[in-house]
């Protein structure tokens, strides 16, 4: 009974599922459905099929998509740029400056990763002194690589606390790159000892600073430059500092760009200089009247660049 039972449930579960399944029959009561017997036909298993329909159903409402957006949000930002070219005249158009998107003609840099170039203050010292006897006076003096005094610092009684250079000589001229300046500073106290020391040479490689409202930039030309075989291309880093000198170029707009190139001959002087001057043609797309080349004949390769 208790087997009846369990066959019972297992076809009841399998019509609801629609579930083939194998049904045991008695040993002498032949079973009533199609099929064929199978291998084991003594044993009197066959396989009967019981068709049902599934009547699990779950019901789920699916929620409506919500998808909000603001047109004004997307159009206004191009209305507006557009509205601000329409609003400017022909003739302030023809300024580079106006045609310039806001961000590029800004006091960010275009680049702003790229800070090589040496800034003023040069030289800064604060100066110690330990002795128990009063200072007379003291001095700090600047000379070139020529042993020739470039500039001169000095006072008396006391010391200041800081001492700045700026790079600028004696006649109102900036130091220039490529050439080694040594300083010494020296103390005369009350009984006339003295008591001086000397620092480090200082030779920059670069140097950007603004002179009378011209932004000079000086790079020495081995930074620069480089022979690969038999041809003279920009180093990589030498790139990174014309893409400076670039930024500058398209937040100032004023051309043209003055190139003075110096050489140890006018020959390589001009060759090195139009280098450069190709350089600036292909990235802002500029014309050759955009620029003014200077070849100068000097022991110290470099290249200034003097932007208005």
């Amino acid at each position: 009974m208790i087997k009846h039972r369990e066959v019972f449930m297992a076809i009841l579960v399998c019509g609801v599922l629609g579930l083939t399944v194998p049904l045991l029959a008695a040993k002498n009561q032949p079973a009533e459905a199609s099929g064929k017997p199978d291998a084991a036909g003594e044993s009197g298993q066959q396989e009967v099929v019981i068709r049902g329909v599934h009547r699990l159903k779950v019901k789920v409402e699916k929620p409506d998509p919500d998808i909000s957006f603001d047109v004004d949000e997307i159009a206004v930002p191009y209305v507006k740029t557009e509205d601000s070219v329409l609003d400017v005249s022909p003739t302030a158009m023809s300024h580079p400056s106006v045609s310039i998107v806001s961000k590029l003609n800004s006091t960010q840099a275009a680049s702003p990763f790229i800070q090589l170039f040496q800034h003023s203050p040069i030289l800064t010292l604060r100066p110690r002194y330990t002795s128990k006897v009063k200072i007379a006076k003291w001095r700090l003096r600047i000379t070139d690589s020529f042993g020739n005094v470039f500039k001169d610092f000095s006072g008396r009684n006391t010391l200041p606390k800081k001492i700045s250079w700026d790079g600028i000589g004696k006649d109102n001229k900036m130091l220039s790159v490529g050439i080694s300046y040594s300083y010494i500073f020296a103390i005369i106290d009350v009984a006339s000892n003295p008591t001086s020391q000397m620092g480090k040479p200082i030779i920059l490689e670069s140097l950007l600073y603004e002179q009378g409202g011209i932004t000079v930039a000086q790079i020495v030309y081995k930074v620069v430059l480089e022979r690969k075989g038999r041809k003279t291309i920009i180093t990589k880093k030498g790139e990174l500092y014309l893409r400076e000198v670039a930024d500058l170029l398209t937040f100032k707009q004023k051309y043209p760009l003055v190139i003075e190139s110096y050489a140890k001959d006018i020959d390589a002087a001009k060759t090195k200089g139009e280098i450069i001057q190709e350089y600036f043609q292909e990235r802002l797309l500029l014309s050759k009247q955009k620029f003014k080349l200077v070849a100068q004949k000097s022991r110290i390769e470099r290249v200034v660049f003097k932007i208005r």
